[in-house]
């Protein structure tokens, strides 16, 4: 025998009680296969299903968007972090500068500090920053290429973009919760309803019970061992009737 399949996504779900509002509504009460109490909670709840799809829609285009300009912001601020450690590390090198020189920036070594995450970005932004104003208040020359302007620049736009950031993804979480919570209230409604419609055609033979309750949205698929059987029926009955 087929089985019922709920629908999986958004579409299927608006289809599924689009198409059991439609029938129900067009019959009267007393014949519909759905009671007067659940077609209404059907008619009030899909209008909430919609505009939540918009509103999840609308919020994930908006999130790929920051989210690709975040990303931007913060490889390049990377980048002048480690460019910037670079150019001391090459000056102490040259003995432009004394080794103790990383003191001011809380460097250990000449190895870069990892910057994989947002607060090690900016966790070591801020540690240069400072420490050049330590390093040049204590008399040494201010280094350039990159001047530590340019990198306060770019620190300055990743901090803010990453506490704008931090809000997109408290807001991304908001979203799916509402939408998953809508999804839950919209299959459960499906499933009161595919229920009552069953109970309702529950007398007929059951292959006219399917055609019946397929008229109000319900799914039937097939096995796959059933499939094959009803597939070789189906040819079977095809062959005799060429016989004939």
């Amino acid at each position: 025998m087929p089985y019922r399949r709920l629908p999986n996504t958004d579409a299927a779900r608006v289809r599924a009680l689009q198409t059991a509002i439609d029938k129900g509504s067009s019959l009267p009460i007393t014949e519909s296969a759905i009671s007067y109490d659940l077609l209404l909670r059907a008619k009030f709840y899909l209008p909430s299903l919609r505009n939540g799809i918009l509103q999840c829609r609308s919020s994930y285009s908006q999130s790929v968007e920051k989210g690709a300009n975040f990303s931007l912001l913060q490889k390049r601020t990377k980048m002048y972090i480690s460019h910037f450690i670079q150019v001391l590390n090459m000056a102490i090198l040259r003995g432009e500068m004394k080794p103790n020189s990383r003191d001011f920036y809380g460097l250990k070594g000449k190895k870069l500090p990892n910057l994989e995450t947002t607060e090690e970005i900016l966790e070591w932004g801020k540690k240069l920053i400072e420490g050049e104003a330590k390093r040049a208040a204590a008399g040494g020359i201010y280094m350039t290429n990159p001047r530590i302007s340019m990198v306060k620049i770019e620190y300055e736009k990743f901090a803010a973009a990453a506490r704008t950031n931090e809000f997109r993804l408290t807001n991304n979480q908001r979203t799916a919760e509402y939408i998953d919570d809508l999804r839950k209230r919209g299959d459960a409604i499906i499933v009161e309803i595919w229920n009552e419609v069953e109970n309702h055609f529950q007398d007929l033979d059951p292959e006219k019970k399917r055609e019946a309750c397929a008229e109000y949205g319900i799914s039937y698929v097939w096995r796959k061992s059933e499939q094959k059987d009803s597939d070789n029926q189906e040819n079977n009955e095809n062959q005799e009737n060429t016989n004939e």
